[in-house]
């Protein structure tokens, strides 16, 4: 029986091989919903409204049910509106919104996850990173307790000790972690002793 003996870095390109990307088209991070989607929505259920009146009032005007036609006497109402002073607010408010959603329909998208360095396809959560920040630092010994909070520039880690830790093995850690990451992601990390009080 032979023993086959791994290469140092051997697991690392082929890992690296299994996740290239191998489409032609262009591989889009997750990102999240566009902000566009709610008032896309109301503006939809909106559109079905007036719809719906429309049927009606091609119904009525085919004799099937009776009554008036509530888009032709709205249509009549509006044109015999005069100009007022208010009109003016009003359609200033109305360039302001239509302005608005039209950024909503170009805006680009947040993206929700993080690239995996020397990885192509492969995409991590932040609360992800979070959690194995706080794991790795949670592991040292003297540390009680790590709470981790990665923000979109900034990871910033909270340790409580409870016998002394050198701040640096923290910060090799934590970097470790984030290395991983192909993300330019700053760290702070704050020590509090476990009997009250920073520790700088």
């Amino acid at each position: 029986m032979t023993t086959q003996m791994s290469v140092p870095g051997e697991h690392n390109r082929t890992t690296a091989a299994k996740t290239a990307d191998t489409h032609d088209a262009k591989v889009f991070a997750p990102a999240a919903n566009p902000t566009a989607v709610v008032p896309g929505v109301l503006i939809g259920v909106a559109m079905l409204s007036l719809a719906v009146v429309a049927v009606r009032d091609l119904l009525v005007a085919a004799g099937w049910i009776s009554g008036p036609g509530w888009l032709t006497t709205a249509a009549l109402w509006v044109a015999d509106i005069d100009w007022w002073d208010w009109m003016w607010p009003a359609a200033v408010a109305s360039i302001i919104v239509g302005g608005v959603l039209l950024w909503l329909a170009v805006r680009p998208r947040r993206r929700t996850h993080l690239s995996v360095a020397e990885h192509e396809v492969l995409w991590t959560r932040r609360g992800d990173v979070a959690r194995r920040c706080s794991a790795a630092v949670s592991a040292l010994g003297g540390v009680s307790h790590a709470t981790t909070v990665v923000g979109r520039r900034t990871v910033k880690v909270s340790v409580t000790v409870h016998d002394s830790v050198d701040r640096s093995v923290i910060d090799q850690v934590v970097g470790e972690v984030l290395s991983t990451i192909a993300a330019p992601l700053r760290r702070k990390v704050r020590i509090v002793s476990a009997r009250g009080g920073d520790e700088r």
